[in-house]
C-alpha cells in the first residue's frame, strides 16, 4: 500500500518541481509602491447589531490606497453614527484577499485608527467580506465585522453589517492583479494524444 501511493505521489511532487522558471520574481515586482495601482472602496451603509434608534447604529466610511497583488493597503476615514455630533475616524487597514472563485473573493480587513471626538481613543477593526467583480474595475460585497472603541476609562464592542463598493484593478483566480501575473511559458506542438 505504502508503495503504491509513493508511486502516486512522487510522479505528481516531480512534475510540480519541474516547471521552468519565471523571469519575474513576484515576490518583489508587486511591492513596488510606485507601480502599485490604486483603489476605492466605500461602505455607503453599515448597521451595528444591538438596541438603539438608526442614527446610532449606522456607520460609513471610505477608504483609498494601493494593490499590492493580493493585499490592499489604505486609508478609510468615515463616521461612527449618523448623529449630528458624530463622531469621525481616521483608520488604516490591510485587506487580503484570501481566496478566490470565479468573479467571486473572500477578502479579510484588520484595521486600526483613532476617533477624534474622545481624547486618547482607539479604534480597531477585524471583518471579514464577499465581495463580486461585477465589471473589469467595479464590484460590490457584503461586509461583516467588528469594531472596538476603547480609551482611558471607556470600552465598546460593535459588529456590524454592511455592503461595500471597490474601484480597482480586477483580480484572478489566483487573487493576483490582472496584467501584474507572472508570465507562463507557451506550449509548443499539439494538445491531446501523440
Amino acid at each position: 500500500m505504502r508503495l503504491l501511493l509513493l508511486l502516486l505521489v512522487f510522479p505528481a511532487y516531480v512534475f510540480a518541481q519541474s516547471g521552468s522558471p519565471s523571469d519575474v520574481d513576484t515576490t518583489k515586482s508587486p511591492f513596488s509602491f510606485k507601480n502599485a495601482p490604486w483603489y476605492g472602496r466605500s461602505m455607503p451603509f453599515g448597521i451595528y447589531t444591538g438596541a438603539g434608534k438608526l442614527a446610532d447604529r449606522a456607520v460609513q466610511s471610505i477608504e483609498i490606497g494601493k494593490t499590492f497583488n493580493v493585499i490592499d493597503v489604505g486609508v478609510a476615514a468615515g463616521r461612527s453614527t449618523f448623529r449630528p455630533d458624530t463622531t469621525f475616524f481616521v483608520e488604516g487597514r490591510v485587506t487580503m484577499d484570501v481566496g478566490n472563485y470565479g468573479p467571486f473573493a473572500s477578502e479579510m480587513t484588520i484595521g486600526a485608527g483613532k476617533l477624534f471626538s474622545k481624547p486618547g481613543s482607539l479604534m480597531l477593526e477585524l471583518s471579514y467580506s464577499i465581495f463580486a467583480q461585477i465589471t473589469r474595475k467595479f464590484g460590490f460585497g457584503l461586509i461583516t465585522g467588528y469594531y472596538d472603541f476603547s480609551n482611558e476609562f471607556t470600552d465598546s464592542a460593535k459588529t456590524y453589517y454592511g455592503v461595500y463598493l471597490r474601484y480597482g484593478l480586477e483580480r484572478t483566480d489566483t487573487g493576483g492583479l490582472l496584467g501584474l501575473a507572472r508570465p507562463h511559458p507557451r506550449l509548443r506542438g499539439r494538445h491531446g494524444h501523440r
